[in-house]
């Protein structure tokens, strides 16, 4: 049995943004480890800028992977809103499936390789809402 979140009452502050991963439901059972074909699914809190795409319930969102000591984009979080949805959200322990990371294909052709990335997701007011480190591992 798992408990459900609750919204928080309206009278007191959301918590401080963040994002966190979910239990996998395929890949290694190891806590924030992902296979190169796993979705990556997250709960975030926070006030977040969206797509604005007609379905209107994705983030903008992007990677960082760790090469050496340095944080690189590897794949930036766009700067453009499409105009039919909404532009942002208020959530909290909003769950959502950022990538299939097997599709991620950054425009600059960087394949989703195994390695060590963060979750980068675009808050109101343009800050950027960086997530815990998680590995990405070869399939078997």
């Amino acid at each position: 049995m798992f408990a459900q979140p609750i919204e928080p009452h309206p009278f007191l502050p959301l918590p401080a943004p963040s994002i966190l991963h979910r239990p996998i439901r395929s890949g290694k059972p190891v806590p924030d480890t992902y296979f190169v074909t796993d979705t990556i699914v997250v709960t975030i809190t926070g006030h977040v800028m969206l797509d604005g795409g007609c379905a209107g319930g994705t983030p903008l969102y992007g990677f960082q992977r760790k090469e050496g000591d340095a944080w690189v984009d590897h794949l930036p979080p766009p700067q453009v809103q499409l105009c039919c949805g909404m532009p942002s959200a208020s959530w909290y322990q909003h769950p959502v499936a950022l990538v299939p990371a097997h599709v991620a294909l950054p425009a600059h052709g960087k394949p989703w390789v195994p390695g060590t990335y963060r979750a980068v997701i675009t808050l109101v007011g343009n800050t950027e809402l960086v997530g815990a480190p998680f590995t990405v591992v070869a399939e078997r």
